[in-house]
């Protein structure tokens, strides 16, 4: 081997220096600080307030993406790809839950609809993102069909949900919800479950006096006393918050894992900690 040249050394002793940084800062960073409920809370609302700005940024940078291509495209001129990743689009492979299959083709039309394009671009770009099983699926489509065959944009959409969000499983998945229980399940737990399941029966929960009825149908009975006084706009508040908490922390009886460390601590308090108001 030759000699390094002046820019390699360089750029061998930073990489050295910022390694060497970060090894120290692993061996000294001090352990988590001990829970207590004020930390807890504090902890929470900082992952509200993060999760607002996101979605602030995100909407204002579709915004700002939307009115650059009003301005700069001419009328005539279709969408090209690069326009499309702009938005970020996601890829897609296999969805485990059919409405996480349903999330992303409205997540992509949303997107498609954003930078303007046609019906027939629209079936282009989506299928670009279209991966794995979901490529070979939508390749044993087109090979079907004769060559000068062109799916319109509705098409796309009726045979992805017939393939990935089939009526059969959507109706399985909604019996599934109108048998949930807590049982011995977390509160956390049946939270989590409630939100998930019921997005397969809308209808039940259309309202938020209704989504509160079903809940507390399935709720054990020694949370039901402090559930039952909560205003319909409470309910709501409190439900969204608990799942937001269920992603961030898991909860037993006895035991709160908060930062990868466990916490013994009595059942009053978990009870006073997750029925907090903040």
């Amino acid at each position: 081997m030759g000699e390094e040249s002046e820019a390699q050394r360089l750029e061998r002793e930073a990489k050295q220096k910022e390694e060497a940084d970060e090894a120290a800062k692993n061996q000294f960073s001090p352990p988590p600080p001990p829970m207590t409920q004020q930390n807890f809370l504090q902890y929470m609302q900082m992952l509200e307030e993060r999760q607002r700005v996101t979605m602030e940024q995100q909407n204002k940078f579709f915004q700002e993406l939307l009115q650059q291509n009003r301005v700069e495209r001419p009328e005539n001129q279709g969408v090209t790809l690069s326009d499309f990743q702009n938005t970020k689009p996601i890829s897609f492979a296999y969805a485990p839950e059919p409405m996480d299959a349903e999330d992303w083709l409205m997540d992509t039309e949303r997107k498609l609809n954003t930078v303007g394009c046609n019906d027939l671009e629209k079936v282009r770009y989506a299928t670009h993102l279209l991966c794995g099983p979901a490529a070979s699926w939508w390749d044993n489509i087109v090979a079907v069909y004769p060559a000068e065959k062109v799916f319109t944009w509705e098409e796309f959409k009726r045979k992805f949900r017939e393939s990935n969000v089939p009526e059969s499983i959507m109706e399985l998945k909604r019996r599934e919800f109108e048998s949930l229980e807590q049982k011995d399940k977390a509160i956390l737990t049946y939270v989590r479950e409630f939100s998930r399941l019921s997005r397969y029966a809308v209808e039940e929960v259309n309202t938020e006096d209704k989504k509160k009825k079903r809940f507390m149908r399935g709720l054990n009975p020694q949370f039901k006393v402090q559930l039952r006084m909560m205003r319909a706009t409470e309910f709501q508040e409190f439900t969204t918050r608990k799942v937001a908490m269920a992603d961030e922390v898991e909860v037993a009886p006895w035991l709160l894992v908060y930062h990868g460390r466990r916490f013994l601590v009595p059942p009053w308090f978990m009870s006073k900690l997750f029925f907090s108001r903040f």
